[in-house]
């Protein structure tokens, strides 16, 4: 990847785990090439973009961020956050235990540490509220680096009000700005080009662009004149007509290579949608193909 790399940990030395850092914070400002965040689960991981864009690798996601937005992963969650050039936003490593003691307590407690047990994959958020984020992120980046008495005391204080607030995030997300079906749309392709070969359902593709399956839908068809589900489809046959037409697998390898597990499902969803057997659609290939060579052949 181009541009500069953050490691959020040391290498691992003789395969033992590896011990949690220290709480960390940066800022990143316009940079002239991209930049990747990596993670290893050590610590507890906050990613604030105030502006530009990027994505995020987590497990088998791979999702688009467009700022301002949020990411939280937490310790035990391993990935990259990949920023494109130009953008601007803060990290913040935690760990564990410097997590526990900034937790609120009372009656939100419970609440608290549920939200903050799942990844919160880039929800997009209000610029004010992006903004507050960004001035307790650098209030903790200047007690960290002047390091004066009562240090950890002011840290735990504003921690606990960013854990607070991506609680609020994490909720029905009533007050968090949908996006717009540009948006939508445009972060589908983006998913399905990455995911093709998963054959997800459509829930999944509108549970990571954080919109009910419904409301993709209709952007998706606003836009296009086509289902979610019939782009997928056109996209395996794209995929599926260059391997037939270019390539030397079988039947059996293209169906594989798209993600099927059943060769003779594939052969009936190409059917399907062609009206022809992805083995006569081959022999029709060939025979043009010779055909060609043929007229040329025949050229003065």
């Amino acid at each position: 990847m181009p541009g500069s790399t953050n490691n959020a940990t040391t290498a691992t030395t003789g395969g033992s785990a590896r011990p949690p850092g220290p709480t960390e914070a940066r800022f990143f400002r316009a940079a002239l090439s991209p930049s990747e965040w990596t993670f290893r689960g050590t610590r507890n991981r906050i990613f604030l973009l105030l502006s530009g864009g990027g994505h995020i690798r987590l497990g088998r996601y791979d999702v688009p961020l467009q700022g301002p937005a949020i990411v939280w992963a937490p310790a035990g969650e391993t990935g990259a956050v990949i920023f494109d050039a130009g953008a601007e936003g803060a990290s913040l490593a935690i760990p564990d235990v410097v997590l526990g003691s900034a937790m609120p307590m009372g009656a939100v407690f419970a609440q608290v540490r549920e939200a903050i047990a799942r990844p919160i994959l880039g929800a997009r958020i209000p610029l004010v509220a992006a903004r507050q984020l960004a001035a307790g992120l650098q209030a903790i980046e200047q007690e960290l680096r002047a390091n004066e008495a009562g240090a950890q005391e002011v840290i735990r204080h504003h921690l606990a009000l960013t854990l607070i607030a991506i609680w609020r995030l994490a909720g029905t997300g009533h007050n968090r700005p949908q996006p717009s079906p540009r948006a939508i749309v445009r972060g589908f392709v983006h998913l399905v080009e990455l995911h093709l070969r998963d054959h997800w359902a459509l829930a999944e593709y509108a549970h990571l662009l954080g919109v009910t399956a419904d409301r993709l839908n209709t952007a998706v068809r606003r836009a296009t004149g086509r289902t979610p589900m019939e782009l997928i489809h056109a996209r395996l046959m794209t995929e599926a007509v260059i391997l037939l037409d270019n390539s030397g697998l079988q039947v059996a390898e293209v169906a594989e290579s798209l993600g099927f597990s059943d060769a003779a499902y594939f052969s009936r969803f190409f059917k399907r949608l062609t009206g022809i057997s992805p083995r006569a659609h081959r022999a029709g290939a060939v025979a043009k193909r010779s055909d060609l060579n043929t007229s040329y052949a025949a050229w003065p």
